[in-house]
């Protein structure tokens, strides 16, 4: 049985809009597909939910944060695929080299990015969540326990009141 893969949350025009660099060359338009399949894939593991209908479409409308996180962390992982920390060149005498802020390598999910995706995910539940206050008042009801024969009243226990005047 063969699995079908899911569809991706962007496709590789918005990542190179995304990247403000062109991705036309073949290789980079499947690497591209690959790294927006692969952070589809980590926002679905993450939010424990498919996003698509029983036909394997995106839902419609798929929420505007989902593309923005999917592009954010493809775009991590298209331009920094090993995640490098530091690096550094020579040419001739000088060097050339720097370092970025790299959370984990490979492919993740920065904070702000799973604070969305937990945000979107409790908009779309359809449960309330919180503390809340659930009504367990009950009519008076005489306890299993008395027995009538106790009282030697006519009101079988309770207390007769007469209002007067």
């Amino acid at each position: 049985m063969a699995v079908t893969a899911l569809p991706s949350f962007a496709d590789t025009d918005a990542l190179a809009e995304w990247l403000g660099e062109d991705i036309t060359d073949d290789k980079d338009v499947k690497r591209a597909k690959r790294c927006l399949r692969a952070a589809s894939n980590r926002i679905r593991r993450y939010t424990k939910r498919t996003w698509v209908d029983e036909n394997n479409e995106l839902i419609n409308p798929l929420p505007e944060d989902l593309e923005d996180v999917c592009l954010a962390c493809a775009g991590r992982f298209y331009q920094n695929p090993d995640g490098e920390t530091s690096w550094s060149r020579q040419i001739d005498d000088g060097m050339d080299g720097g370092s970025r802020k790299v959370d984990e390598a490979g492919l993740y999910l920065t904070a702000s990015e799973m604070q969305t995706l937990d945000d979107l995910v409790a908009d779309q539940s359809p449960l309330v969540g919180g503390l809340g206050v659930i009504s367990t008042t009950r009519n008076e009801l005489p306890s299993t326990d008395m027995n009538p024969s106790w009282f030697e009243d006519p009101c079988h226990g309770y207390l007769e009141a007469r209002v007067t005047g």
